[in-house]
């Protein structure tokens, strides 16, 4: 190993060249470049911890490299199978992206014991919890919003449901569960909440101006009613 560069990026050294090497299967919190400080440097530091100084082993799947050109694989540091672990300890969430999707089933197995265990970022997300109307004061944090469900629906262009927690779709918070995750939950997301009042865990992110949470296991949402 070089060096980390976040929680789900690092560069190796191998075949006598550098290469940066994009985590697969998993997703880690944004760095905040204007403090050092919050999920992303948390997730950086573990991940630093588990390979810092180590020899790792590199395991690729389907795919060889990204559209970056980063090579795409699974790290292992001795025993460590440092993907799932960053994921098992909620400093980072599941990311399920076919067809890489070899050791999806270890990483969301791993996901789900973070949430119910409340380990890492799920664990601060239960400490915070914030109605609906306010989950735009609380972006890059983790956190619990709770709310109604105004409307919600599937996508079968893009593979999303939508969970929409207000009037308007394009401004009020949102949550979003993308296709690869919908096998997970018993029946279809958008007919299992539609209508009813809920909390949800998760990291609360800004997209396009619109305050959102993705979803990747079912245990990240509680039914209030």
């Amino acid at each position: 190993m070089v060096r980390v560069i976040d929680g789900d990026t690092a560069v190796v050294r191998t075949g006598g060249r550098e290469e940066t090497v994009r985590y697969i299967g998993i997703d880690a919190p944004e760095l905040e470049r204007d403090r050092r400080e919050g999920p992303g440097w948390a997730a950086r530091e573990a991940n630093r911890q588990m390979i810092d100084g180590a020899r790792v082993r590199l395991e690729l799947d389907a795919e060889a490299r990204d559209q970056y050109g980063r090579l795409l694989a699974y790290v292992y540091a001795g025993d460590v199978f440092v993907n799932e672990r960053l994921v098992r300890e909620g400093m980072a969430v599941a990311f399920v992206a076919p067809p890489n999707d070899r050791r999806a089933q270890s990483i969301l197995e791993g996901q789900r014991a973070a949430v119910v265990e409340g380990r890492g970022l799920w664990g601060q997300a239960a400490a915070r919890i914030v109605a609906a109307d306010r989950a735009g004061s609380y972006i890059g944090l983790p956190a619990t919003v709770e709310g109604v469900v105004h409307r919600a629906h599937f996508d079968p262009e893009s593979g999303i449901a939508f969970l929409n927690f207000g009037p308007d779709p394009r401004r009020d918070f949102v949550v979003i569960i993308r296709r690869p995750f919908r096998p997970l939950f018993p029946e279809p997301p958008e007919l299992r909440y539609a209508g009813r009042r809920v909390r949800v865990k998760g990291l609360v992110e800004r997209f396009q101006r619109q305050p959102q949470i993705s979803v990747q296991v079912p245990e990240q949402i509680e039914v209030m009613d």
